[in-house]
């Protein structure tokens, strides 16, 4: 395949990558997670692939499901190619992998887009022995309604899923239908801006944004990653959200939160 269009991921990406990897990484240290799947492995107008680096970082050896070469670079480059597995398959919600193979099987955003999230679920219960975490655009994040008015302005197709998946008590429903138990709930990336801001996510979605695939990436938490170097302003951000922010505040300004499920 021929990638012709170079996209470079902001700043708010970058941040919300940082956030991520505190879940992640609290999450190994906590549960002693040796091994994780991330089904699939898409990216979500970023580059695909890389959200599992964290896990990898810390000690985990993480199953990539359909991961992107350009992800999977990114790995080699930071020293990581001894911590991943490539794992292929047609389907997420029929993989044919083994049951309760795996400490944790996760996802950042990208099966509450699908139709068939409850299936994807559904399999995620069966391949865990333990937890299975999926994080989801926040739906009470003040920058919702405004996605949803740049949709209508711009006669955009609305490509993110079934909405119900943007609020914790429909996930949490499914996860219970699944055979897990919900035992962990956070909100994440709570920069001031909304999520979205609008002119990149217009430009994507005019542009055929949502192929991630067919875009050469350039993701700054790479050099975050090899430098050790934070930049200030997301630091700053950072400095925030560890504060003790009121949970109503929370939920206005955070763009993601996290379901963490436990195996009946």
């Amino acid at each position: 395949m021929n990638i012709a269009v170079k996209e470079t991921e902001p700043l708010g990406i970058t941040y919300d990558r940082l956030r991520l990897d505190k879940v992640l990484t609290h999450l190994v240290e906590k549960y002693e997670i040796k091994k994780a799947l991330e089904l699939p492995t898409d990216g979500a107008k970023a580059m695909p692939g890389i959200y599992s680096l964290a896990l990898a970082r810390a000690g985990c050896h993480v199953y990539l499901y359909n991961p992107e070469p350009q992800g999977l670079e990114v790995w080699r480059r930071l020293g990581l190619e001894d911590m991943f597995t490539v794992v292929e398959g047609n389907d997420p919600a029929n993989t044919g992998l083994a049951t309760g193979e795996y400490d944790l099987v996760w996802n950042f955003v990208t099966v509450g887009f699908r139709e068939n999230f409850a299936d994807i679920i559904a399999e995620m219960s069966r391949l865990t022995s333990r937890f299975t975490m999926t994080v989801h655009c926040n739906g009470y994040n003040y920058g919702y309604p405004w996605h949803r008015f740049l949709h209508w302005l711009f006669r955009l197709e609305w490509t993110h899923g079934e909405t119900a998946y943007f609020f914790p008590k429909c996930v949490r429903s499914v996860y219970e239908e699944s055979g897990l138990n919900p035992i962990d709930f956070g909100l994440l990336d709570m920069p001031w801006w909304p999520d979205p801001p609008g002119f990149r996510d217009v430009r994507l979605h005019l542009s055929g944004g949502d192929d991630v695939k067919s875009r050469e990436w350039t993701a700054p938490i790479e050099e975050v990653y090899a430098s050790g170097r934070v930049p200030d302003l997301l630091r700053f951000l950072s400095a925030i959200e560890n504060s003790p922010v009121p949970k109503p505040v929370r939920y206005i300004f955070s763009h993601l939160f996290y379901v963490l499920g436990e195996k009946k």
